[in-house]
């Protein structure tokens, strides 16, 4: 009952801090928002089309010139046209109407100053004939010369296509996906390794006295270093030669024939063994340990041969792939990725 008590003065003082008002939701300003929003929900801007573009202008004198405005000439047949007082007075309500335009369509009337900028007046919005009608104001700007009322439809054309906002979204849905994809496979691989010693861990029994195990756990950061410490090692002494292809597929080739040439000798009999014809003697342990040091020293030179050769072989190709360019830039992140791993897993080994 106390939790429960404590939760909800803690969900109470959440509201409080970040105050939450539901009267606002009603206010004219958050019902214009949401309108807005809910429209745009409702056409998102995904495709769009080529618009086609008619622009008409018809001059108008503000304000009116002494003698009355000269006579503008007639449109042409079947032309779009619009029609307005010739001239008036500043800040007067006028009525502007077109025709001819093309149906169903919408854009901007302005008013055209001297000065050339557009101050827009009103929106047009065509019906099914191609007219409009629209009570306008004019904007107080006075001049001798003749001004004009400027008259911008657009309409689609063609099939609809991507618009950049929708090109944009599929490619960052893909950049998502593969992002998972990838995120999935690395993990599933890391996984893989430590579920099983985990199972082993948890089945084995322990018999170990406390004195061994806290020992262990001591000796887990030392390990962990010494085997970072002999990785990073390693990685300086070849780092002179890693800008060779050659010396790195050397390394690819050669230090796993001579880790298998190792390998083979010390479980390979011995001469003792050999001629009495008895059971096989052991190697000397200081052998084996000196074998077991050069073999994992040339497994980690053999892991960074392998990591710069496919990083340079990535960085060489780019240039004669073209569209498929990002192919060599997978060889190179892998080997990238491969030679920044090496340290870590040696780390972990040491460990």
């Amino acid at each position: 009952m106390l939790a429960i008590l404590v939760a909800i003065v803690i969900y109470a003082y959440g509201f409080e801090v970040t105050q939450v008002n539901l009267e606002e939701l009603g206010s004219p300003t958050r019902q214009q928002s949401l309108a807005r929003i809910l429209r745009a929900l409702a056409r998102p801007d995904f495709l769009e089309y080529e618009q086609e573009e008619f622009v008409v202008e018809r001059p108008i004198y503000v304000p009116c010139p002494a003698g009355g405005a000269p006579a503008s000439a007639p449109p042409a047949a079947g032309t779009p046209y619009l029609d307005a007082p010739p001239c008036a007075e500043p800040e007067s309500t006028i009525v502007v109407s077109g025709h001819n335009f093309a149906p169903n369509t919408s854009g901007p009337l302005n008013f055209i100053p001297p000065s050339g900028v557009s101050l827009q007046l009103a929106r047009i919005e065509t019906d099914g004939g191609g007219d409009f009608v629209l009570n306008v104001e004019l904007r107080d700007r006075t001049a001798e010369e003749a001004q004009f009322l400027r008259a911008v439809t657009r309409r689609n054309v063609g099939w609809p296509h991507l618009s950049t906002n929708g090109a944009e979204t599929i490619a960052k849905i893909l950049e998502t996906v593969f992002m998972a994809l990838l995120a999935t496979t690395i993990g599933t691989a890391l996984a893989i390794p430590l579920s099983f010693f985990a199972a082993r861990n948890l089945m084995r029994t322990v018999t170990s006295p406390l004195t061994s195990v806290a020992l262990s756990v001591v000796a887990v950061p030392i390990g962990a270093w010494l085997g970072l410490l002999v990785a990073r090692s390693l990685s300086l002494s070849g780092y002179q030669l890693s800008d060779s292809i050659a010396f790195n597929i050397g390394g690819v080739l050669l230090l796993p024939l001579l880790i298998w040439g190792l390998l083979l000798w010390v479980m390979a009999p011995t001469r003792a063994a050999v001629a009495t014809g008895g059971a096989q003697p052991s190697r000397a342990p200081a052998a084996v340990a000196v074998v077991a040091v050069v073999i994992v020293g040339a497994a980690i030179l053999a892991g960074y041969a392998l990591a710069d050769l496919l990083l340079l072989l990535g960085q060489s190709l780019q240039p004669y792939l073209a569209d498929f360019a990002f192919l060599g830039g997978f060889l190179a992140n892998i080997g990238g990725i491969l030679r920044l791993l090496i340290a870590p897993i040696c780390a972990l080994i040491g460990a």
